[in-house]
């Protein structure tokens, strides 16, 4: 029996005792059942032999005419009653005592769950700090100037921001519950192993996403003030413990330690070339998780690092070997920590995700201040630097066989019924339906969370091509509560990440990737006012290995082929 189990038993088991023996002297003096019905001629019997008991001090009826087996069962009866009386107000003491303590440590869950895990695993927890008041604040009239002419760059580039110091950026945490979630307050996951199961033929969704119904689907946008909802991991309470996407022991007990702020990023299929982040600061070392997932063919791949093998760090990155991967296509198999990241570190409060292909060179509470708290927002993402329509987007990926043409126009034509419209300037004051979505600002309130469900489900029913998806729930939420996802522009995205190419293009362009490269020669910044820092990355161009040995040029054709079936797998929707 378990501990909770024996203490119930101690503190209420003579009560349910006086019950039990109560319930069989009534069986004996009161019940008109066969068996009394057998007592009753015994009590005939006794008469005939003349066997009257006088009751004492009962009056005039007494027990005459009682065998002495009733008599005796009456005195006891009168004994239990009294007992059982004693036992139960003393017993409602208790329960009430028992009730207010389960109650006490259900509140004390959280520092129970940290201290037990605190044993084994560092708690990451957010830092002390002294919250001011800034009034004005130092970036209050800055403007983002003009990019600088120069014909022969015409894409896409970084422009300056202007973040808060170290200091500064700390005074601006926000106090827990600060943001209240608009309409909904409480919300859980579904959690059904038979949801698992493919409902018909042909029916959109996976396994690991639980096969939501249109009708559910629907439901989903219907915000109210506790929801329930598909969110993948379907299979198990726990996500990445037998859900699909499995994660050890070890990893998730450190995920669960993360109660502060997590910077996460993924590889997989060995995809992409790891980004070490730059420029951290020392408190952000102590108090913020860097968590890497990647499968175990970009596992291989690491070996090249220094003691990853024993460590399974590799710099600042807590590497975490994923198994049992829901999916075939390692891109859709990405949006699971991109979207999900509420589900996999559920005591986090702030979340940022960077793909990656990208290298973080800015400190994240310099980030969280910039995008999140100067404004008061819970969901941040950058436009697309280039296009914000929708249907534009899905002509781009046909074009660049992003995915399958077919499967593109099923989802725009779906969206087009339930009224999705182009871009135009009647949507102001939101300036795009696109995001560049390789990066993600989040605080993990209700409805943010919410917004990170429903754009998986999505992706899950849908392509993989999120950049798709974003628009519709975006709108359809922001239509049902006072909310608004935060759209911030390219080149500020640009700012404190570096893009880097995927590893395809790497090996297309004889650029073989060195571990622990970098792509940025240095951050430059400029104080501006009291507490006020612009920062702008000055990159550096990769450039082709001169001396390639011959065992290299053959891991460049090794690789080529391995990325072009697997381009071909993703394209033709395998």
């Amino acid at each position: 029996m378990s501990e909770r189990g024996e203490e119930w038993r101690g503190r209420y088991g003579g009560l349910a005792m006086g019950v039990n023996a109560a319930r069989r002297l009534w069986w004996m003096i009161g019940s008109e059942s066969g068996s009394a019905r057998r007592w009753r001629g015994e009590k005939e019997k006794e008469k005939r032999m003349g066997g009257v008991v006088a009751g004492v001090g009962l009056g005039s009826v007494g027990f005459a005419g009682m065998s002495s087996r009733r008599v005796a069962g009456m005195w006891s009866a009168l004994l239990l009653i009294g007992l059982s009386l004693v036992m139960i107000l003393n017993n409602v003491s208790l329960i009430g005592q028992h009730v207010e303590g389960s109650v006490r440590e259900s509140g004390d869950a959280a520092n129970l769950l940290r201290s037990e895990i605190g044993k084994r695993v560092k708690v990451m927890v957010l830092p002390e700090v002294g919250r001011k008041v800034l009034n004005p604040h130092p970036c209050d009239g800055y403007t983002v100037p003009p990019p600088p002419a120069d014909p022969k760059r015409t894409g896409p580039r970084p422009c300056p921001v202007c973040y808060l110091d170290e200091e500064g950026a700390l005074s601006q945490l926000p106090v827990e519950g600060k943001y209240d979630s608009p309409v909904l307050k409480r919300l859980s996951f579904m959690s059904d192993p038979a949801a698992a199961k493919r409902p018909s033929s042909g029916a959109p969704g996976s396994a690991f996403g639980g096969y939501p119904s249109l009708e559910e689907r629907a439901a989903s946008f219907d915000v109210r003030e506790e929801m329930k909802v598909h969110c993948g991991f379907v299979k198990g309470p726990t996500p990445g413990l037998g859900t699909g996407y499995d994660i050890d022991e070890e990893n998730r007990e450190a995920m669960l330690a993360c109660r502060g702020v997590v910077v996460a990023s993924a590889i997989f299929g060995n995809y992409d070339q790891l980004q070490q982040p730059k420029n951290i600061t020392d408190e952000s070392k102590r108090s913020v998780c860097f968590f890497m997932f990647v499968d175990e063919e970009t596992e291989a791949s690491l070996n090249d690092y220094d003691n990853f093998k024993s460590s399974k760090q590799v710099g600042l990155w807590r590497v975490v070997v994923v198994h049992n991967l829901p999916y075939r296509d390692a891109r859709r198999t990405g949006k699971i920590p991109k979207l999900l990241l509420h589900r996999l570190f559920p005591n986090v409060r702030f979340s940022i995700w960077v793909d990656g292909k990208l290298e973080l060179v800015q400190d994240p509470y310099k980030i969280l201040e910039r995008f999140l708290w100067r404004t008061n927002e819970t969901f941040a993402i950058s436009q697309h630097y280039k296009r914000f329509d929708v249907f534009m987007e899905a002509e781009a990926n046909k074009a660049a066989a992003k995915y399958n043409n077919k499967s593109i126009d099923s989802q725009i034509d779906f969206y087009k019924k339930e009224g999705l419209t182009p871009y135009s300037a009647a949507k102001l004051p939101i300036t795009s339906d696109v995001p560049e979505g390789c990066v993600i600002i989040r605080e993990h309130t209700p409805i943010a969370n919410l917004m990170s469900c429903l754009w998986f489900n999505e992706v899950d029913r849908f392509t993989s091509r999120d950049q798709l998806s974003f628009g519709i729930v975006r709108d359809k939420l922001m239509a049902a509560v006072p909310w608004r996802v935060s759209m911030f522009k390219d080149c500020e995205r640009r700012n404190f990440v570096v893009q880097g190419y995927h590893r395809d293009l790497l090996v297309k362009r004889g650029l073989l990737p060195v571990a622990n490269s970098s792509g940025v020669a240095e951050v430059k910044e400029i104080k501006t006012k009291p507490g006020a820092v612009v920062s702008k990355p000055m990159t550096k161009d990769q450039v082709p290995s001169e001396n390639q040995s011959s065992s290299s040029r053959q891991r460049v054709k090794d690789e080529s082929r391995r990325i072009g079936l697997r381009r071909l797998a993703h394209y033709m929707d395998i």
